[in-house]
């Protein structure tokens, strides 16, 4: 499963887009929308982010995906249900803003695009902060829910048969492209990218002018390739700016999921504490009740006894 999220400002533009005749558009579920029309549906998109007018980019559309082998479980009412779940897996409430779900069938996979208010019912905001982490975590977490095929594994099943179908330097250049893909978006500068397409066997030799990094060029197998020849966006001269443009998204990021590490360490060294406090507390009313139990035997054998009453018997067999 795979959801795209995109942040935009335009209700009018993506509802035009998702009733697209081309599309084969089946509105499969709204809340606080008419399905009737692109225009009916946009106008109370409209009305409501009138709650919030200085929230510019009240548009959240995710596009969600699965693999082509998912289709014939994938019912509009299971469809339907999955992306209810979604929402509330990006903590979006489902009845407390407008959103709509509109199935497409141009593709062969199943798809489908959910247009979220991001103007709640009360005119609060709904956050867009971290979406494709929150989206890449929800999909993992509901394709183990729903039993779905990873659409992770599908995709990189496909690359990998591509490329034993392609000459020895183009299936060298898609490798890199994917390991490029896979790593870039996580990385905070040029040298841990290099780190981490190291970990994927790939070598890079990295020019520098002025500790800018200008010029790259990848080895993979015996192949050298340059940064330009993977794609524009490989060039060391857009690496660099993409790497500093993310610095500070991708710090965050880090710093959110240490201090998540650091609030359940804490909380489990609370809990540890506490199940030892109750196995100390047991322990120590065990002890206090077997020393109890000790004193009152001793206190028992110290105690004197009363003498017992003498019986004292005849001599003889006969009566005298």
């Amino acid at each position: 499963m795979i959801g795209k999220v995109k942040i935009g400002k335009s209700f009018g533009g993506i509802c035009t887009y998702v009733f697209g005749e081309d599309k084969g558009a089946e509105v499969l579920a709204t809340e606080g929308v008419r399905d009737t029309s692109a225009a009916h549906m946009a106008a109370d998109f409209n009305a409501q982010r009138e709650l919030n007018p200085n929230l510019g980019k009240a548009v959240m559309h995710v596009a969600l995906a699965w693999p082509a082998e998912e289709k014939a479980l994938l019912s509009n009412e299971r469809m339907e249900e999955i992306a209810r779940a979604y929402l509330k897996a990006m903590k979006v409430d489902p009845e407390g803003t407008q959103w709509a779900l509109v199935r497409h069938q141009d593709q062969a996979h199943p798809h489908a695009h959910l247009i979220v208010n991001r103007v709640d019912n009360q005119g609060a905001t709904v956050s867009d902060q971290h979406n494709y982490r929150n989206s890449l975590e929800a999909c993992r977490k509901l394709e183990k829910q729903y039993g779905l095929v990873s659409a992770q594994e599908v995709s990189q099943d496909n690359r990998r048969a591509v490329r034993e179908q392609l000459p020895e330097r183009a299936a060298a250049k898609l490798y890199v492209q994917d390991a490029l893909s896979r790593h870039l978006p996580h990385v905070a500068s040029p040298e841990e990218l290099t780190a981490a397409m190291q970990r994927d066997g790939i070598g890079v030799q990295a020019t520098y002018q002025k500790e800018k990094l200008q010029a790259v060029v990848f080895e993979y197998e015996g192949h050298h390739l340059k940064g330009s020849e993977l794609g524009r966006a490989y060039s060391g001269n857009n690496l660099a700016k993409t790497i500093e443009a993310q610095q500070e998204q991708v710090q965050q990021q880090r710093a959110d999921v240490g201090a998540a590490g650091q609030q359940y360490g804490q909380h489990r060294m609370e809990l540890e504490l506490e199940a030892f406090g109750r196995e100390y507390a047991a322990q120590k009313e065990q002890a206090e009740k077997a020393e109890k139990q000790v004193q009152e035997r001793t206190k028992l054998e110290q105690t004197p006894k009363p003498p017992q009453p003498r019986i004292e018997r005849s001599g003889g067999y006969g009566i005298e």
